[in-house]
């Protein structure tokens, strides 16, 4: 199952994967020190929880001993004592429940604290993570992380702690006060114990193994819903429906398995723990007949060693749960840990950088993605000075989006190839280099907003004013005031009531709104015509003074009025100049705009010809 991510994207790499004997350090031995840790976050509501089921365990240990003086008194006929042993119990019955009340709402609370806590540092976690991280982790596994197994360490630190820990005083109580009433029978009545421990520890192992391969199949199939629900109209497109339900279906047999394996296991455990228990009552029955009927034991005395033996009837009955509980709390514990183990792969400095002039500089600047022996990028040195407007060229695949995902800061660059304003990036804190570009990529993404908000995402205190020349400058205002909401209407998941060109124009005034030194345009131009494209350039020309320009893009008109264009090649840089330079050295350049410019050529006959 695990290795690399299939053609698919369900399965998870080794990496992200819990291995047995890792050796101190590894991130299955952090995960219990992790929870220690959020514990001791709330260890006084935490202990005073405990401190209140100690109480109930007391009072509800009382009752035995007062079941004995009322029986006691009704054989002598002593009607007071009776009377006293009767208003004693009301009196634990009624101060327990207060306590247990207490000691449910310190620990179910505290339980959900750790998982409130738990699921904001995993988030905050998540959002440091590089591409990396989510190139190997599918969306549908870090889901199921942060839904289902937070909500199992809730549980085990909730009902789970609760009943431990009542577990643990009812039996290291109880269990010397049966000794003193009388030591032979609780010798007979703890025969079934070992065989309650035995199997405790052989299914325990089982439990846990099955409750983390549930998990992770519950994962593969959140992935496979949120694959099928973003992508349903390419499944639509290739007519993929039956496909994608069948392999949905076996996707959705194998999480059947393996909980229908725990099933038969708890199926089996819980009423053989649950019998052993009964056993010993039976086993107490019919020795403590022998005792009374021969005058070793009082009827009180047997009464009272009977209610101390019910008191351990419900932790050994839910033994079983409890090993559940724990088991599937730690298993979940342990992939949550694999995110909270997982370093960024991004460089973060100490130095913060002002927003400079944006003067960047790249030496020798070479990038490979993991996996690929083959790198992407290959020596690229070159100047990009303040206020200079720079175009990035070049067949497709030739590094030009991966060159300014690295001048973005989304990509780890190696030390001494970057440099921001005279300084290496990796001394730089992520946040203020990224804090001095404004950056619009080819994928238009947009949130389930309005338009409005999505535009101000990086400026959420914007005026509508600035919003609206953000959407000018975009070319897209008249198109949106033309919506009956306007500026309010909100765009669906990923901006998916909006068209590809509306998407990119909706990114671009994004990026236009927040002023920086620098804007990276990755080829958003691409999803609209050419007099739109005309438009929006024209509007970059007019506003940008010493604002830094880079653009990717595969129409060359655009790179006619750059200060100087980039040309790339199988990821290395192979020319540079402004047009005039490029079309005189008669290379890569001047090749793609003859191609250019007789396809525009042809287009421009083709038009006439329809109009004659």
């Amino acid at each position: 199952m695990a290795g690399n991510v299939s053609s698919l994207g369900l399965e998870v790499p080794k990496s992200f994967i819990p291995q047995a004997g890792r050796g101190k350090g590894s991130f299955v031995d952090a995960a219990p020190r992790r929870i220690r840790d959020y514990f001791k976050r709330y260890k006084w509501a935490f202990g005073f929880g405990i401190a209140c089921l100690i109480i109930t365990q007391g009072f509800t240990l009382w009752v035995p001993r007062l079941l004995k003086q009322a029986t006691d008194g009704i054989v002598d006929g002593e009607i007071d004592q009776v009377k006293q042993a009767a208003m004693g119990m009301v009196a634990a019955a009624l101060f327990g429940a207060l306590a247990r009340i207490a000691s449910r709402i310190f620990i179910f609370n505290s339980g959900r604290d750790v998982e409130h806590d738990l699921r904001h540092d995993l988030f905050a976690h998540l959002e440091r993570q590089g591409q990396n991280f989510f190139d190997q982790m599918p969306q549908g596994q870090v889901m199921s992380r942060m839904v289902n197994d937070l909500t199992q360490v809730r549980l085990l630190l909730g009902p789970g702690l609760l009943n431990i820990t009542n577990a643990v005083l009812v039996y290291s109580v109880v269990l010397p006060l049966l000794l003193y009433t009388d030591w032979e029978l609780t010798l007979w009545a703890l025969m079934p114990l070992p065989a309650i421990i035995l199997m405790g520890r052989v299914t325990g192992g089982k439990l846990f193994t099955y409750n983390r391969e549930a998990q992770e199949r519950l994962g593969e199939l959140s992935t496979r819903v949120q694959e099928n629900l973003s992508g349903t109209m390419t499944v639509r497109a290739y007519v993929q429906e039956a496909s994608e339900e069948k392999r949905f279906q076996e996707q959705s047999d194998k999480y059947l398995d393996v909980n229908i394996k725990l099933a038969r296991l708890r199926g089996f455990m819980f009423p053989s723990m649950g019998l052993a228990g009964s056993l010993s009552s039976v086993i107490i029955l019919w020795m403590g007949g022998h005792r009374i009927a021969s005058g070793a034991m009082t009827v009180g005395g047997f009464v009272e060693f009977s209610a101390y033996l019910a008191a351990l009837t419900w932790p050994t009955a839910a033994l079983g749960w409890i090993i559940s509980l724990w088991q599937r709390g730690k298993a979940a514990m342990e992939r949550v840990n694999q995110i909270f183990t997982a370093e960024p792969n991004l460089q973060n400095g100490s130095q913060v950088s002002s927003q400079g002039e944006g003067h960047i500089e790249l030496r020798d600047l070479s990038y490979s993605y993991p996996g690929n022996e083959l790198p992407t990028l290959k020596g690229i040195t070159t100047e990009i000075k303040p206020g200079e407007t720079v175009v990035i060229v070049g067949r497709t695949g030739c590094g030009k989006s991966t060159l300014l995902k690295l001048l973005a800061r989304l990509l780890p660059v190696q030390s001494e190839q970057m440099y921001f304003d005279g300084k290496d990036v990796n001394k730089l804190t992520l946040g203020s280099v990224r804090e001095t570009i404004s950056y619009a990529p080819r994928d238009a993404f947009l949130f389930s907003r309005t338009i409005a908000e999505n535009v101000a995402f990086g400026a959420p205190e914007s005026s509508e004013s600035r919003v609206s020349e953000a959407l000018e400058m975009a070319a897209f205002d008249t198109e949106v005031a033309a919506f009956p909401e306007g500026f309010n209407t909100v765009v669906g998941e990923r901006g998916i009531t909006l068209s590809g060109g509306q998407r990119q124009r909706t990114t671009l005034a994004r990026a236009f709104l927040v002023e920086r030194p620098v804007l990276i345009l990755d080829d958003t131009l691409s999803a609209v015509d050419t007099e739109t494209e005309t438009e929006i350039l024209g509007s970059l020309r007019k506003t940008q003074q010493k604002q830094t320009l880079i653009m990717a893009t595969h129409r060359l008109a655009c790179a006619a009025q750059a200060d100087r264009i980039l040309v790339l090649d199988q990821g290395e840089l192979v020319e540079q100049g402004n047009e005039a330079e490029l079309l005189a050295l008669d290379g890569i350049y001047a090749q793609m705009y003859r191609r250019q410019r007789r396809e525009q050529d042809l287009e421009d006959e083709q038009l006439r010809e329809r109009a004659v």
